[in-house]
């Protein structure tokens, strides 16, 4: 079996997309069913983009800009996957998707809040709905990274 690393970039590419919209579909069922704030991260993300302060007040941009930056994260990540798993499946892709989650909450968002017209989303993103918005996040982030190590995988396999 060839290694992830040898994964041809336009897979990477298309299994960071898949990988993604599958991780805010995630997002779109658990927040109703964990009563978090529907939209809390779009309007971070905007407000450190400097979207959210009237320039641009239609919902429809700031929800297109947040998605946008959102796969394109997705996308990136993929390419991070790609060059330190030693090998793609759905297990290893849901430890990286973990290691992603806390990154981000340790470090992505409070640098985003510091450099950004945003306020501070709190320890782990707590500061978006609590606690369960934080659950939601990391469980969104586990299936990013199964649906990532599981098509990687599949790529890997077909070399």
């Amino acid at each position: 079996m060839a290694p992830v690393r040898k994964v041809a970039t336009a897979r990477v590419v298309t299994a960071g997309l898949v990988a993604g919209l599958v991780q805010i579909a995630t997002v779109y069922v658990l927040q109703p069913i964990l009563g978090t704030q529907r939209g809390a991260f779009s309007r971070f993300v905007a407000d450190g983009l400097g979207m959210g302060d009237g320039r641009i007040t239609a919902q429809a941009a700031m929800s297109i800009g947040g998605l946008a930056a959102l796969l394109v994260a997705a996308v990136l990540w993929a390419f991070v996957y790609r060059a330190v798993a030693p090998a793609g499946n759905a297990v290893t892709g849901m430890a990286f998707g973990l290691a992603v989650w806390v990154a981000g909450a340790l470090l992505i968002l409070p640098l985003l809040s510091a450099v950004g017209a945003a306020p501070s989303p709190g320890f782990l993103g707590t500061g978006f709905s609590g606690a369960r918005s934080a659950l939601v996040a990391a469980l969104a982030h586990l299936v990013y990274g199964g649906v990532l190590g599981g098509v990687l995988n599949g790529a890997r396999q077909e070399a």
